[in-house]
């Protein structure tokens, strides 16, 4: 048995081959991670959502989204209704997204505060607190929050183990609750 010749040859070449397809696939990858980042932390407009969904998504002008009789606003900005998004709402800014299937199973008290929640990003930011703050702030200066609603939003709520970006559930709905005491209602600036 010959032992596998050394210097250059027929291992070195294939290694160089094996290193320029690892390098090819890293640039793959990277394109893609770059397109799924785009979503994850960019801020798309409508139009470019709509082009991501394949045009699977529903745009619902400003001020005309009505759900169980009540009108859903968020200042100028539309919602996009997207059955494929993985979570009762969300919100880029420009926007407010929504799945309609999922937002429906909601009582209409916890659709109020969601809707609430995902617009208060476009005023707040990304921060989630913030946006919960925002929507409590809200239902309270428009008069559909009181406490017997802010029970039945924590109830929802508090079934949440949070993630990422969101507290777990219990602790959301005490700082909801701290943000109810120190607001007014029909007074409070958002």
């Amino acid at each position: 048995m010959t032992a596998a010749p050394k210097g250059p040859g027929r291992p070195t070449a294939l290694r160089a081959l094996l290193a320029a397809a690892a390098f090819v696939l890293l640039l793959a990858g990277a394109a893609g991670l770059a397109r799924v980042l785009q979503f994850a932390y960019a801020t798309p407009t409508v139009s470019e959502y709509l082009e991501h969904l394949g045009g699977a998504g529903t745009v619902v002008p400003a001020g005309e989204l009505t759900y169980d009789g009540h009108n859903f606003r968020c200042g100028r900005f539309p919602t996009v209704l997207n059955a494929k998004l993985n979570d009762y709402g969300a919100a880029y800014f420009g926007f407010v997204l929504l799945n309609p299937d999922r937002f429906a199973t909601m009582s209409p008290m916890v659709k109020r505060y969601a809707y609430a929640h995902e617009c208060g990003h476009q005023y707040v930011g990304y921060d989630e607190g913030e946006a919960d703050c925002y929507a409590i702030r809200r239902g309270r200066r428009e008069g559909w929050l009181d406490r017997a609603a802010l029970e039945e939003i924590c109830g929802f709520i508090s079934r949440s183990k949070g993630d990422a970006v969101h507290a777990f559930g219990v602790r959301r709905c005490e700082m909801m609750k701290l943000c109810f005491a120190r607001s007014r209602p029909g007074r409070e600036p958002l």
